[in-house]
């Protein structure tokens, strides 16, 4: 039954059955492994007058109203409304665009309504839903068009029914004792209908423990299989006391340490995989210039790989300052002869170190002797264009570069395969960004501030939205659209927007005008937040600030104070929840990325730090909805398997191979 197709369940037809494929979900073992986002607790009653901002709430119905349905005039908006009281007060169950919800109101008092409440728009009950007993806890699934939560907690329900007894315990009896880990079947029962509190986090640790632990073995073994591969053994003495003299500025000590770490892998007969974790400003493209030198010194080429074309002119221009003529641009704005004369010089190896977006990875650009493989931002390349680049040489050394700062535990689970090097201290001169918590009535003042600040220091500023455009059902939330029509109107400087949907020469082009000064103020969304520099950007206002994550948060303010001049980040929030406030204030109390990320850990889990899929396209399931003390037992678990040579032992890595078999080179490339 486990391979049984979707289609066998009653209501599941070829159209449906194709919904569920969107979602990756072909089978009934696919269906069992698909694990809730979230739960909703409605397992107790809530009066009325008790409620909280964002509460969601089983409301006792004693007197219910008729349902009415509005259409908003200029907009494709519908309302249906109906009142209910539970005789503590009343409030507004409220659907937007679902008229039809009309009917399923029940004509008589008694029973419960259930959803997420909104006081800020006058009491009300969002997108409720009615029902007959306390719902209990419920599971929430990623959706796609077509499917609701009723359609797969039903599919969910018979897929256990009819497979419980072939789901099979993989990890054994003895992990299972020594761990206090639930048997896989009442695990996966009791993470998709758990009976309480108690019993959903049990299961979601025994789940989160065997994803995490199969994950990590699978990480060590492609470690151990990469420490046997034949790559280039680079000669590197006396390359950096080379290198130092042709820089400007001293290195710091964390930059000192790290080059010499890469000079022991470039000099390894092994090739290089290593990954560089640096904050914001830390000096990570210093590192990336001095192994593109010692390849260049060794005779062979280097290629550095940018997630934009602003980015890769950026590292252009210190190329250039390094290799002079032999270094080179490649770009999807070039013209046909540029293209071919450069892709020339490379292929016969007269261009050493080559910059570039993805154009880089196309078929035609072939290297004489690629050495080392360099990425910028990883997270925003996907893995089969690393993949593509790898492949310009047979083993070249591969270093990846971020700005996220990820906390050591983390990266111990996440990046098993790789090496890690921190850099945790900043060049010196470096002005800290001062940084301020903005309550929503002093939100005016602060962009008078910012327009007579932009006016008498001739500086720029960015102002950030959580969103594109308006959402009827996130009234509260400022629009970057509706910030640019606002701010338009109401200062007397230079505005300009950008976002996601236009088109990529459109935002490069805004990017370009802010950089050159054309523009005062940038209304934007998280596109700012790749690492470009513009040094005379030093204000940044971040609306809503509460709907992103610190680390998020952080990344953003490293946008300014890129310069000698001191510089604000303004966050505003409207929420009233201390642990909104106690989440920001952490922002205002330090600049250290590292400790801003170990506290975004803290508050949210691993899986709201860093998202729900990670290394390429290879998911971690519910390793990630797991806390640190279950992934670490998991990572010492699974170190200890790897050293063990017993049947138990060799079963699991066995297991693990059979699990990530599809997603092998995925993981093996990032």
């Amino acid at each position: 039954m486990l391979n049984e197709a979707l289609t066998s369940i009653k209501g599941i037809g070829p159209t449906r059955a194709e919904r569920f494929a969107a979602l990756g979900l072909f089978t009934f073992s696919d269906l069992i492994c698909f694990m809730p986002r979230e739960y909703r607790d409605y397992s107790r009653v809530t009066n009325i007058c008790d409620l909280k901002q964002d509460d969601y709430a089983v409301i006792r119905v004693t007197e219910l109203g008729s349902p009415k349905t509005v259409r908003i005039p200029r907009s494709h908006l519908t309302v249906t409304t109906v009142s209910v009281s539970d005789g503590t007060g009343r409030l507004q169950a409220t659907w937007y665009n679902q008229a039809y919800a009309a009917k399923n109101v029940p004509t008589a008092n008694g029973g419960y309504v259930i959803g997420k409440f909104d006081k800020r728009r006058g009491m009300k009950l969002l997108q409720p839903a009615f029902a007959s007993v306390i719902p209990g806890i419920q599971p929430i699934y990623p959706l796609v068009k077509g499917l609701n939560q009723s359609i797969i907690r039903n599919a969910v329900r018979i897929a256990l029914n009819s497979c419980r007894d072939e789901i099979t315990d993989e990890l054994g009896e003895s992990i299972r004792k020594e761990f206090s880990l639930m048997p896989k079947a009442d695990a996966l029962e009791n993470a998709h209908f758990p009976q309480d509190a108690a019993s959903l986090n049990a299961a979601r640790r025994s789940i989160a423990f065997e994803d995490a632990l199969l994950f990590t073995i699978m990480l060590a073994y492609i470690r151990s299989l990469r420490s046997r591969e034949k790559g280039i053994s680079f000669d590197v003495t006396g390359i950096k006391d080379e290198f130092l003299k042709l820089i400007p500025f001293a290195l710091t000590n964390a930059q000192s340490r790290i080059i010499d770490e890469i000079a022991c892998d470039m000099h390894s007969s092994a090739p290089m995989n290593r990954l560089i974790q640096g904050d914001v400003g830390s000096g990570k493209t210093v590192l990336a210039l001095y192994a593109m030198y010692a390849a260049m010194k060794n005779g062979y080429q280097s290629a550095l790989m940018a997630p934009t074309e602003i980015l890769a002119q950026q590292h252009y221009k210190q190329l250039n300052s390094i290799f002079g003529e032999k270094a080179a641009i490649i770009t999807g704005r070039q013209t046909k002869k540029q293209r071919e004369e450069l892709i020339g010089k490379i292929a016969e190896g007269k261009v050493t170190a080559v910059t570039g977006t993805h154009a880089l990875i196309e078929g035609d650009v072939k290297f004489r002797n690629l050495g080392i493989v360099i990425t910028d931002e990883q997270h925003r390349f996907g893995v089969h264009q690393r993949a593509k680049l790898g492949s310009k040489a047979a083993t070249p050394d591969v270093m990846i570069m971020s700005a996220t700062p990820i906390p050591r535990t983390l990266s111990l689970i996440l990046y098993g395969d790789l090496d890690v090097s921190i850099l945790n201290d900043m060049p010196p001169g470096r002005i800290p960004v001062n940084t301020k918590y903005v309550p929503q009535s002093k939100r005016i003042a602060m962009y008078r501030y910012i327009e007579k600040t932009v006016q008498e220091k001739a500086i720029q500023a960015y102002v950030v939205c959580p969103m594109i455009e308006d959402n009827e059902e996130m009234e509260s939330v400022n629009s970057a659209e509706a910030v640019f029509d606002e701010l338009s109107e109401m200062l007397s400087v230079r505005v300009a927007l950008m976002h996601g949907r236009m088109k990529n020469a459109e935002k490069e082009s805004t990017m370009e005008a802010f950089r050159r000064g054309e523009i005062d103020v940038l209304v934007s969304t998280t596109v700012i937040e790749v690492g470009v520099d513009v040094p005379n950007a030093n204000i940044i206002a971040i609306e809503s600030a509460d709907r992103f994550g610190l680390a998020q948060l952080h990344q953003l303010r490293g946008r300014v104070g890129r310069g000698n001049m001191e510089s604000y980040c303004f966050l505003l929030s409207d929420s009233d929840s201390k642990l909104v406030r106690d989440r920001l204030k952490t922002l205002t109390e330090t600049n250290d990325g590292f400790k801003i990320a170990e506290k975004d850990l803290e508050i949210r889990g691993p899986g709201d730090f860093i998202g729900t899929r990670q290394h390429g396209e290879v998911s971690l399931g519910a390793a990630l909805g797991a806390d640190m003390n279950t992934l670490l037992e998991a990572h010492e678990a699974a170190e200890r398997i790897m050293k063990e040579d017993t049947p138990d032992c060799r079963r699991l890595i066995d297991k693990a191979k059979q699990k990530y078999e599809r997603s092998y080179k995925d993981i093996a490339i990032n």
